[in-house]
Parts: C-alpha cells; sequence; structure tokens
C-alpha cells in the first residue's frame, strides 16, 4: 500500500508563534503550519511580505514593516518556553528559531521555531502520518480462540489484516521523501519457556488433508506451537498469556539520494491458551 501526498507550497502561519506572529509568512522552504502532533502540514515557500501573505506591519502610517528572521543561541528550556507561551519541538526534528525583528530597529520579543526542509524532515512528517495507519494485528487460530488446546498438539495463528509492506510519501521545496514500513511476524506462546516464533508473512492456518498437525507445523517459516504444559493446575493460570505482534521495520530513501531508518513501530494483540491434557486410558481383555 503506498500513499503520496505532494504538499501545495503555500506562505502560512507559523502557529508557534506569539502576538502579531500570526501574519507572518515563513521563509521559502520551511515548515509552516504544524499538526497537533508535532509534525509538518504544510512548508511555507513565499519571503515576508509576498502576494500570498504579508508581512506584519509595526505602524502602517509610517512605514514600519515586520518580519522574522532565523537567529542561533535561542534559550529553549522550559522555563524559557513558558515565558514566551512557546510549544515544545517535537523530539528528534531539526528546527530552526526566528525572532520577529521591524525596519524600525524595535525589538518585539516574539519568538518561534519551524521545521527546515530536508530529506530526514521529510522523512519525519511521512513517517508522523504512516505511524497512524499502522494497525494492530487482528487475530485467528487453530483452534479457535476460546477453545482449548491439547499439549503436544501444535496452536496455528495468522493474521487477517496483513499489510504487507506500507508506503508514505511527503514532498516540499523540489525534493521528496518516501518511508517504507516492512512488517513481519511474531508469536509468543507465553508458556514458560517457550521461545518467540518467527513467522513466514500473515502466518499459518492449519490446512485439512495438508498433513498431520505436526508435519504443518514444522514446516519452514509456521507460525505455531505445540504447548507442553497444562494450565489451571498446580497453581498455573487459567490460560497461558501469549500474543502476536506485528513490528514494522522502517527506512526513507530520499529524491536526492540520501536514505536513513527511523525506529520501528510494534503492535500486539493478545492471543491467551488455555491447554488441557488429555490421557489415554488401555483397558485390556479378560
Amino acid at each position: 500500500m503506498r500513499v503520496v501526498r505532494s504538499l501545495m507550497v503555500v506562505a502560512l502561519i507559523g502557529v508557534m508563534s506569539v502576538g502579531i506572529s500570526s501574519a507572518a509568512a515563513a521563509p521559502v522552504g520551511q515548515c509552516a503550519l504544524y499538526s497537533p502532533t508535532g509534525f509538518c502540514i504544510d512548508w511555507g515557500t513565499s519571503s515576508p511580505g509576498g502576494p500570498s501573505q504579508p508581512a506584519p506591519t509595526g505602524d502602517p502610517s509610517q512605514g514600519v514593516s515586520c518580519w522574522w528572521q532565523d537567529i542561533s543561541g535561542f534559550d529553549d528550556s522550559p522555563d524559557s518556553l513558558a515565558n514566551f507561551g512557546l510549544t515544545a519541538p517535537p523530539p528528534g526534528v531539526q528546527v530552526v528559531w526566528q525572532t520577529m525583528v521591524c525596519s524600525d530597529g524595535t525589538s518585539r520579543y516574539e519568538f518561534r521555531w519551524i521545521v527546515p526542509v530536508t530529506p530526514a524532515n521529510l522523512a519525519a512528517t511521512a513517517f508522523g502520518r504512516l505511524e497512524g495507519e499502522l494497525p494492530a494485528p487482528l487475530v485467528v487460530s487453530d483452534p479457535a480462540f476460546g477453545t482449548a488446546s491439547v499439549v503436544g498438539v501444535p496452536v496455528f495463528v495468522a493474521v487477517t489484516n496483513w499489510t504487507g509492506v506500507m508506503s508514505e510519501t511527503e514532498c516540499a521545496a523540489g525534493m521528496c521523501a518516501t518511508v517504507h514500513a516492512v512488517p513481519s511476524l511474531s508469536f509468543e506462546p507465553g508458556e514458560p519457556g517457550a521461545a518467540s516464533r518467527s513467522c513466514a508473512g500473515s502466518g499459518s492456518r492449519y490446512a485439512v488433508g495438508g498433513g498431520s498437525p505436526a508435519v504443518q507445523a514444522a514446516a519452514p517459516g509456521a507460525c505455531a506451537y505445540a504447548y507442553a504444559l497444562r494450565t489451571g493446575v498446580g497453581g498455573r493460570p487459567g490460560a497461558w498469556p501469549g500474543f502476536v505482534s506485528v513490528t514494522w521495520t522502517i527506512d526513507w530513501v530520499a529524491s536526492t539520494g540520501e536514505t536513513g531508518t527511523l525506529p520501528s513501530v510494534t503492535r500486539s494483540t493478545a492471543a491467551p491458551r488455555a491447554v488441557q491434557e488429555v490421557q489415554t486410558v488401555i483397558v485390556g481383555g479378560g
């Protein structure tokens, strides 16, 4: 699944500003509007005073104009941010700090942060949207959930909403970055001493006529496990607390040729399993 989003580059309001900053246009190639989660929604490309959004005027009768200017060394400590009524930038995202300056030399002590257009920041923005689209797994099993399995007989699990590789693209200022999320499936049986199972694709269902459960469970990449311990006896819980997880490995590539990786994302669903033991009684004839 691939979603491409190319943003219309317009001069918009920088939401991290104070006072008259709501009338200021963002410099070329910098983020001008953010989502509530801190990711860029629109990238500004007009210079202050451009036709799309005039720069604020300190005193129109005197011909005084004001604009945003990049600064270095801004104190972004929590106390400083609180003093100026600013929200902290998103963690791990490169930002540029700006202050409002005016043509008459007056200082307005207004500040904001913006996100410059870089391949890494475009990728972070695309990832911000993509992460919200990665679903928790919907799991089915053989035997079905709610049915106790039998000691020594494999349990099979599979995911019904398997997405495959997902992609999201962000474009601005003549460049694009595409983020790819590659999923892998694992099964944690929850039984003491049981190792995690790495599964192929979306998992495994038991196939009637496809061989014995043991044979199917032994196939490479099978998402199956044969429980060894009965539940509900000797202080054991009524079900082993298993779960199924999908982990997406995240990487990105930009139209500039730059590449990178981002933290993986894991979504899990509980898969508890009661286990019973079947005993065979042999009665001899006499």
